[in-house]
């Protein structure tokens, strides 16, 4: 602002021209960058939700939210800040919302604009295909493309790694070419009304701090009249009583069930994945050492498992985390008291299969109704189905183990005590339609013990004898019209995928060695059921193959040096030349489940009781990892299990009394800037 001002009343010299600027205040501010924002934040609530008016919602809750902390806004950076919490509510809303409907005869209510994504004519049929995407894939379309942010930026906003943005940006741009047409409309123009929304964010914190002072001021009161009342009070006439308020900070400060607190998609007290802005290096690996048996590998490289990274927002893009506790029986349930699912369950389906434990401890055989589960991917009981076990001479069985392959289930389990004669059962069931189709007779019934179990998608194999030293395998079809095929005997290890299961059988030799040979059963219905040598190899006789792993990438087993010794993971690349070994100092492994070219197992260390386990995801081949070799993360948290599932990966972690079931997509591949 200008005014002309006088030397005093002189009148001898020129006047002189005096600027005064006046600096803008909050409020002015905040409303120019309504101004200057609203388009482009408009833009990308439309494209995210394809409503005009749940659009225009979105943005004005994103205006009130930035209106909070206005002050703390650094200079230059309102826009990605605004950006972000409007990106943040929207991805909470598709949380809470599992059904959306997409209107399609608006006009996209965009007009052009200065920035680039302006510059990109849009059309409805643009908003019809967004809005057929998954929602993963839609919002990384909308970041990267409509709104021109690198891949690295896109990560970060979404919390996902590289690897999944570039994943789903690729398969969500293939997927709209199908659907959009060539041509563009012209669209109409929003109108944003400044003052108003200023009123209107200003009435927003207004409410806030109000709520805020009023919850502040109740929850005092509470821990007040919390602290006084803890415990049993007296009462005249009456005894000892628990008061309301006593009740309810003791379930707020000790330990225990909280059955009031539902799943939430990022609940308190579970160790959140790292996100360090660079991707992180390969594990190091080097060459096997001169008296390491190498075995059958070619040329391996080895990898130790304390050089193991922490896992990363690069490895696994977390979607559900399901809190839990230990019950009354030292079960680990839901909030809602439904068992909290095993990771060993979990099929590429995104299903976790689990045995309903709190039915099996449960003295009235009569009356329980023990099931399996196959439990959804939203990990609230939302996608639950189950069906009931085995139930022989009237009494139920208890299930012993259980293989998942695709949307099979296979599992064994043994006959109640006091039945005669005595029996051990393989059963299997799937999903189908939304539901569990399975046959209320055992697939097979057997009176001697079933020791290892698993199943393609049209044979199950097990393994049976009197002992575990002294087994047969044997292949049935899951529709059951057929008879058992005996396939070996001296089995040590077993595993399956889709179309294709593996052995590790152990022939004793006369002297300090043994020989194990992994066979391949890749034509279980056909005329030669003994399968195809794959590998032979001679150990140490007190060495013994235990776990093996199958997919499409690799074969993986692991070697126990003895009761109490240290062991060793031996990994094929099926399709390359990158074998590898990874040495078990602190344990043998557990569990051992293939993705791709992706392993996971969890280690205890031998001849410890009740020693802590840790879980691994392993990278095995370039493909996998991104790099040259393979890369080594271990799972976070503490007495964890964890498995590997098809896209899937899930981890259990445990504090104390708290458990957490975390469920997540798993990155393809590391793929590198």
């Amino acid at each position: 602002m200008s005014t002309p001002a006088s030397d005093g009343g002189a009148g001898d010299g020129p006047p002189l021209d005096v600027r005064v600027d006046v600096p803008r205040t909050r409020d002015a501010e905040f409303t120019a960058f309504v101004r200057d924002s609203s388009t482009y934040l408009h833009r990308t609530a439309y494209l995210l939700c394809g409503d005009r008016h749940r659009a225009e919602e979105l943005v004005q809750s994103t205006f009130e939210r930035v209106y909070r902390t206005w002050a703390k806004v650094k200079p230059g950076t309102a826009r990605a800040y605004a950006r972000r919490i409007l990106v943040n509510l929207r991805i909470d809303a598709w949380r809470h919302a599992h059904r959306e409907s997409f209107p399609g005869d608006d006009n996209i209510p965009i007009p052009p604009t200065s920035d680039h994504a302006g510059h990109v004519v849009l059309r409805d049929e643009l908003v019809r295909g967004l809005a057929r995407l998954p929602l993963n894939q839609r919002r990384v379309v909308v970041l990267r493309h409509l709104l021109d942010l690198p891949e690295a930026d896109v990560a970060r906003e979404l919390g996902i790694a590289v690897g999944t943005v570039k994943a789903a940006n690729s398969r969500g741009l293939a997927r709209l070419r199908d659907l959009l047409t060539a041509h563009a409309e012209v669209v109409e123009p929003v109108v944003v009304d400044e003052q108003v929304v200023l009123d209107r964010s200003r009435a927003a914190l207004r409410r806030r701090r109000t709520g805020q002072a009023v919850g502040a001021a109740c929850l005092a009161l509470l821990v007040v009249l919390g602290v006084l009342t803890r415990g049993p009070v007296p009462l005249p006439g009456i005894g000892p009583v628990v008061l309301p308020g006593g009740e309810l900070i003791a379930r707020l400060l000790d330990d225990g069930r909280t059955d009031w607190f539902g799943p939430g998609p990022d609940p308190a007290g579970y160790t959140r994945l790292a996100c360090p802005d660079d991707l992180p290096g390969p594990t190091p690996a080097r060459a096997p050492d001169s008296g390491l048996d190498v075995g059958p590998l070619v040329d391996p490289v080895v990898v130790d498992t304390p050089d193991a990274r922490p896992l990363t927002c690069y490895d696994a893009d977390i979607e559900v985390v399901t809190p839990g506790v230990l019950d009354d029986q030292g079960l680990p349930v839901t909030a809602y008291g439904e068992p909290l699912p095993e990771p060993r369950g979990l099929a590429g389906t995104g299903h976790i299969w689990t045995f309903d434990s709190r039915e099996l401890l449960d003295d009235d055989d009569t009356t329980d109704e023990a099931s399996i589960r196959a439990d959804g991917w939203a990990g609230d009981g939302s996608g639950s189905s189950s069906t009931t076990l085995t139930w022989y001479q009237d009494r139920r069985a208890s299930p012993t183990g259980l293989a998942v392959t695709g949307e099979h289930v296979v599992w064994s389990d043994y006959a109640a005590a006091g039945t005669s004669p005595r029996a051990n059962f393989v059963s299997t069931a799937s999903l189908a339609g939304g539901g569990i189709t399975s046959s209320t007779e055992p697939l097979v019934t057997s009176q001697e013990n079933v020791w290892l179990i698993a199943t393609t998608l049209d044979h199950a194999l097990w393994t049976a004898g009197d002992t575990a030293d002294d087994t047969r395998l044997y292949a049935e079809t899951l529709d059951d019209e057929g008879t058992p095929t005996e396939l070996a005997a001296g089995v040590t290890a077993l595993a399956a995928d889709e179309d294709e299961a593996m052995a590790a059988i152990l022939t004793p030799g006369s002297g300090e060695t043994s020989t194990t040979s992994i066979r391949l059963f890749d034509d279980l219905g056909g005329v030669d059921p003994t399968g195809t040598l794959l590998m032979e190899f001679e150990h140490d006789s007190s060495s013994v193959v235990t776990q093996i792993a199958v997919s499409d990438d690799v074969i993986a087993w692991t070697v126990s040096l003895g009761a109490d010794g240290p062991g060793d993971l031996y990994v094929v690349d099926r399709v390359g030349d990158s074998d590898s070994i990874v040495r078990l100092p602190d344990g043998v492994a557990d569990d051992l489940r293939a993705a791709g070219g992706v392993l996971s197992w969890t280690s205890t260390e031998p001849g410890v009781q009740d020693s802590e386990p840790a879980s691994y995801l392993y990278r095995a081949t370039p493909s996998a990892s991104g790099y040259d070799g393979p890369d080594l993360a271990r799972f976070p948290g503490g007495s964890v299990t964890a498995s590997v599932a098809g896209a899937r990966t899930a981890w259990l972690e445990t504090a104390g009394a708290g458990q957490w079931l975390v469920r997540a997509a798993l990155a393809p591949t590391l793929e590198r800037e």
